[in-house]
C-alpha cells in the first residue's frame, strides 16, 4: 500500500511538472503595446504636420534654406518610419510560434539587413563601428530568451535614438534659417509699399500733431508757433510776422489739413490690398512654423519614450502596456521638455 501511494505521488508530481513546463512554454510575452504606441504617436506627428499648407507663402519657399529644411524633415521622417517598422517587427517576432533562440536569430537577421542600409550610412551621423555592430548581432544570436535578444539589440537602439536627436537639433537650426529666408523674401517683395506705408503713417501723425498745435494757437498759446513751423515748415506761407495767423489763414490751414487727411486716407485705401496680402503671408509663415514646432516637440518626445520603452523591455520587464507611451509623450510636449 505504501509503495502504491509513493508511486501515485511520483505520477502526480511528474504530471504537475510536465503541466507547469507546458504552461511556461506556451506563455508569450505581451509586447503588442510597444508597437501600437509607436504607430500611434508617429501617426499623430504626421497628421499634425499635414495641417500645414503653404498657400500665400508658396511663391517664396523655393530657396536653399527651405530645401535644406525639407531635406532634414525627410531625414527625420525616415527615422520615424524606421522606429515604427522595427517596433512592429519586434512584436511580430514575439507573437510567432518559433522558439526563443529562433526568434533571436530572426531579430538578428532583420537588424543585419537594416544595418546594411542604415548603420553604414556615415552621412547620417552614425558612429557605430562595424565591430560594435557585429558584437551586438552576436549577442542577439546567442540569446537564450527573446527578452535577452531585445537586450542585445538595445545598443543599436541607443545609437538610433542618439542620431535622431542630432537630426532634430539640425532641424531646429534649419527651420530658423528657412523662416528668415522666407520672411526676407516676403519683405523684399513688398518693400516699396511697406516703405510708402511708413511714410504715409508719418504724414498722418504729423498732420494730426499740426492740427493740435493750431488749435492750441487759436486758444492763445503763442508758444505753439515755433513747434508748428518745426513740424510743418510749409505753413510759414500763411504766417504774417505782424498779425500772426489771421482768422483767414487759420481757416485756410484747417482746410489744407482736411485735404491732406483725405489724401492720406485715399492713399491708404490704394495700398491696403497689398498690405493685407503681406499680413496674410506673414501670418501663414508664423502658422507653418508653429505647426512644425509642434511636430519637432512631438518627434523629440516620441524618440525619447520609444528608447525608454525599449530599455524597459531590455531590462526584462515584458509588459510595456504599463508604460503609457503616448501619454508620456503628450505630457512632455505640453511641458515643452525633452525626455531624457
Amino acid at each position: 500500500m505504501k509503495r502504491l501511494l509513493q508511486l501515485l505521488f511520483l505520477i502526480l508530481l511528474t504530471f504537475l511538472i510536465a503541466s507547469c513546463a507546458a504552461f511556461k512554454s506556451s506563455k508569450k510575452i505581451n509586447l503588442a503595446p510597444f508597437a501600437e504606441n509607436a504607430v500611434s504617436i508617429v501617426s499623430e506627428i504626421q497628421y499634425g504636420l499635414s495641417e500645414g499648407r503653404a498657400i500665400h507663402t508658396r511663391p517664396f519657399i523655393d530657396g536653399p534654406a527651405v530645401e535644406n529644411y525639407r531635406e532634414t524633415w525627410r531625414k527625420l521622417g525616415r527615422f520615424l518610419r524606421g522606429i515604427v517598422a522595427y517596433s512592429v517587427q519586434v512584436v511580430t517576432i514575439s507573437q510567432s510560434d518559433m522558439k526563443d533562440n529562433e526568434k533571436a536569430n530572426y531579430l538578428a537577421d532583420y537588424l543585419v539587413a537594416l544595418g546594411e542600409s542604415v548603420f553604414q550610412q556615415k552621412e547620417m551621423g552614425f558612429e557605430l563601428t562595424p565591430e560594435e555592430f557585429n558584437n551586438a548581432i552576436k549577442n542577439i544570436r546567442a540569446a537564450e530568451t527573446y527578452v535577452n535578444a531585445i537586450s542585445g539589440a538595445h545598443p543599436l537602439i541607443e545609437e538610433v535614438a542618439r542620431v535622431a536627436r542630432l537630426i532634430i537639433e539640425d532641424l531646429q537650426v534649419a527651420q530658423q534659417d528657412a523662416r528668415i529666408e522666407v520672411a526676407d523674401k516676403i519683405a523684399a517683395y513688398h518693400a516699396p509699399v511697406l516703405s510708402f506705408r511708413d511714410d504715409v503713417k508719418k504724414a498722418q501723425t504729423r498732420t494730426f500733431h499740426t492740427m493740435t498745435l493750431i488749435s492750441a494757437y487759436k486758444m492763445g498759446d503763442e508758444s505753439a508757433i515755433d513747434s508748428i513751423f518745426s513740424l510743418d515748415p510749409q505753413l510759414k506761407d500763411y504766417y504774417d510776422p505782424k498779425k500772426g495767423f489771421t482768422l483767414e489763414a487759420q481757416d485756410k490751414i484747417e482746410k489744407r489739413m482736411i485735404l491732406r487727411i483725405q489724401l492720406i486716407a485715399s492713399v491708404k485705401e490704394q495700398i491696403y490690398p497689398e498690405l493685407e496680402q503681406y499680413q496674410k503671408e506673414m501670418r501663414e509663415l508664423d502658422d507653418l512654423i508653429a505647426i512644425a514646432d509642434r511636430g519637432i516637440r512631438q518627434s523629440k518626445g516620441a524618440i525619447g519614450v520609444w528608447r525608454q520603452s525599449h530599455s524597459v523591455m531590455a531590462a526584462g520587464i515584458t509588459e510595456p502596456a504599463a508604460i503609457d507611451l503616448f501619454g508620456i509623450a503628450k505630457a512632455a510636449i505640453r511641458k515643452v521638455a525633452p525626455i531624457p
